[in-house]
């Protein structure tokens, strides 16, 4: 089994792509001279493409699971996942063993083998989440994941929406599980993770138990959908993200080029450690910490929910290294006295990513610590992944970064279309060998995301200064990031709609100071006899709760909308800007 085992992880990587180093540039047909870490940017009156400074690197020709447990061997006696909780862990060796024998278990549960379906994992952060992520992925399967904050009913529509035909949820959710499930009204296979009242499949047992045969070989499309996240993108409801091996370990490499990656490979004694709260089933989680820090050979120390203390002690106790937070969470480490400036004693690197991270918060915290801190900006989305890191050397608080290798940017004016020069605000443009293959069975939302030239419309404003160093000023686009997670206004508007007493309603974002941003509703009445309690009441129990309106309900005899009675919801900001 052994022997079966390293050659399914030890599969034959085949790498492609160019390797000469070039300069960030605006050129749209020519280049200057090749240089990795050029200081200016070259102009041109027309084209205004701008490139990576950094030199190109080797693109895996290889499905997921292979590239992020090539070196798994070589730190086979080192920790890869533990619960920062209960103390629950996996070598790496535990986890690759664990891997292959979940995957073994879904192919013997499929009708074929070598495509065993979607997998939807129900789950907060646990050490056994990735061990059950990269193992159906690497027998072909697709794993969809779900927001463990979800009501039954938005997890009814998740599984359904991706056609889901498996479900894995921690043993504390099961009651949802059923719940959503009893919505759906579609037999859906149950796994949980733990024990289970209803003597379901126990995960933890199936990863340890040696009477489970070892998954075979499964020669994995590089095009097959590998993970399939939710996002509402740039505008509308949550959709799925077609997320391709290729798309995936392509951004790992992009990510991991010299310049930017902030992770040390464990070698002997050393090993980074990094903190697991950022949501798995998020796209930071997901490929930052979870795909990047396990290809890296880090140890994970999972938080299935924030708690003060627990953080602290996590922190302190396990020695973390690479700090990954979110604005909110930054805020949080850098004033909170529950975080003492001994517990970051070890944290040579912070990382800020998900949404705009005020400069402020970033000072305070290195001001907090007596020794340096590397603080790291980025950008991206689920639909590009990773497109801009800040450069080992080159902080600069307050911008994205600049271009990861192979990505390109363009900033476009927002009325006319055309691709602007250094120092101009216009929406965000971006083009990479890392995107998405396409909203899940919505070629319409798809179609809309693009320009006609290909360019993926990110919905952000932004400017590049003149040494490559991009920074997001505004966004154009409706959706509202609460603590980093996406929230659309259109799902909360058609829920509430549904109301008897709701005739009209409008949702746009304010400013929080703990999470950034939260949502508010404009509400025309049908009846007076209808109050801000009944709506929150009725909302309350059908979504999540970073969903709820915790900027309030604003009672109004009618909302701004054009003639043809489309929302005007720029004017619906200011009105709640002028509040």
């Amino acid at each position: 089994m052994r022997t079966q085992m390293l050659s399914f992880m030890n599969s034959t990587l085949r790498y492609s792509g160019r390797t000469a180093s070039r300069t960030i540039t605006t050129k749209s047909k020519t280049r200057g001279p090749a240089s990795a870490l050029v200081q200016s940017l070259e102009l041109e009156t027309e084209g205004h493409v701008f490139e990576s400074q950094f030199p190109d690197v080797p693109l895996p020709q290889s499905p997921l699971t292979p590239v992020i447990f090539e070196e798994a061997s070589k730190w086979g006696h080192k920790i890869a996942t533990e619960c920062g909780y209960t103390g629950r862990r996996y070598t790496y060796s535990q986890f690759v063993d664990g891997m292959m024998r979940w995957g073994g278990m879904l192919q013997r549960m499929a009708r074929d083998p070598t495509n065993p379906g979607t997998v939807a994992i129900l789950a907060p952060n646990c050490p056994e989440y990735p061990i059950i992520f990269f193992g159906s992925i690497g027998v072909g399967a697709t794993v969809t994941t779900v927001n463990a904050a979800y009501t039954p009913e938005e997890i009814a529509r998740h599984l359904d929406d991706s056609g889901a035909t498996l479900l894995v949820v921690e043993g504390v959710m099961e009651p949802q599980a059923d719940a959503a499930l009893g919505i759906l009204k579609r037999e859906i296979p149950v796994v949980v993770n733990g024990p289970s009242p209803n003597a379901r499949p126990n995960v933890r047992e199936v990863l340890v138990d040696p009477n489970t045969p070892f998954a075979d070989y499964v020669d994995v499309p590089l095009d097959r959908v590998a993970a399939l996240p939710y996002s509402s993108g740039t505008t509308g409801k949550p959709k799925g993200v077609s997320l391709t091996h290729s798309a995936i370990v392509n951004n790992v490499s992009m990510y991991h080029n010299p310049y930017t990656v902030n992770v040390e490979k464990a070698e002997g004694d050393h090993q980074d450690v990094l903190m697991g709260l950022l949501p798995f089933f998020h796209i930071y989680g997901m490929c930052v910490i979870m795909a990047s820090g396990l290809c890296r050979g880090t140890k994970i120390v999972t938080l299935p929910k924030f708690d003060p203390r627990t953080y602290a002690n996590v922190l302190k106790n396990h020695k973390i290294s690479v700090l990954h937070t979110v604005p909110p969470l930054l805020q949080f480490v850098a004033a909170s006295p529950s975080v003492a400036p001994e517990d970051l004693s070890h944290v040579h690197t912070v990382m800020c990513g998900a949404a705009p991270v005020p400069p402020a918060a970033a000072s305070a915290l290195k001001k907090k610590v007596s020794h340096s801190i590397f603080f790291q900006e980025g950008f991206g989305m689920t639909e590009t992944l990773c497109t801009h890191m800040t450069p080992k050397d080159e902080e600069k608080l307050g911008y994205c970064g600049k271009l990861v290798p192979h990505a390109k940017a363009k900033i476009v004016d927002l009325d006319k279309g055309i691709a602007l020069p250094p120092g101009a605000e216009g929406e965000l443009c971006v083009s990479s060998p890392a995107m998405m293959a396409g909203y899940h069975n919505n070629p319409t939302a798809t179609k809309e995301c693009y320009d006609e030239d290909g360019w993926f419309r990110t919905g952000d404003v932004a400017v590049c200064d003149n040494d490559g160093n991009f920074s997001i000023v505004d966004r154009i686009k409706e959706l509202i990031k609460v603590k980093g997670l996406q929230v659309s206004p259109s799902e909360l508007e058609d829920i509430l709609l549904r109301h008897p007493g709701v005739a009209d309603v409008g949702i746009t974002g304010v400013e929080d100071e703990r999470a950034g941003e939260v949502p508010r509703a404009y509400i025309v009445r049908k009846n007076q006899d209808v109050s801000e309690k009944d709506l929150q009441s009725f909302l309350g129990s059908r979504v999540a709760p970073h969903k709820q309106l915790a900027g309030g309900i604003r009672f109004v005899e009618e909302l701004p909308k054009n003639p043809t009675g489309k929302l005007l919801r720029r004017q619906l900001k200011k009105m709640a800007d002028a509040e």
